[in-house]
């Protein structure tokens, strides 16, 4: 794996942490935050190790995955992941993030999501 891919997948790899972590402590808002930027940090270290491109400054997952020339083993993935992206900008507003991400059933497919995306672009790079 080149340098700096290490540095986004070691990002991704605390930020996944941080995101389970919130989610058993019920954290919930915290852990939809996290879910995303793990998502991101892990496409965009993919997007340095297989397009072989400086990631764009951009927190649009279904476009980071575009980017990384992954080819998703599902096509709903895509949707899956411009539905993080707004959970992202959801959290980071506290009006609406104390309505929106309220208990565990609420949350739980997002992490569910995020576990097997993360997993998924892990192997990805680990089979370099």
């Amino acid at each position: 794996m080149k340098k700096e891919t290490l540095v986004w997948f070691n990002q991704a790899k605390i930020h996944f942490s941080d995101a389970i972590f919130m989610y058993e402590n019920r954290r919930y808002s915290g852990a939809v935050y996290f879910c995303h930027q793990a998502l991101e940090k892990i496409l965009k270290a993919a997007i340095v190790e297989k397009a072989n491109k400086i990631p764009p400054k951009s927190h649009a997952l279904e476009y980071l995955l575009k980017l990384s020339k992954l080819k998703p083993e599902q096509t709903e993935w895509s949707i899956a992941l411009a539905e993080i992206t707004r959970h992202f900008w959801q959290v980071r507003y506290g009006d609406y993030r104390q309505y929106k991400f309220t208990t565990r059933q609420k949350v739980e497919p997002t992490i569910n999501f995020t576990k097997l995306i993360f997993l998924w672009v892990k192997k990805q790079l680990d089979n370099i």
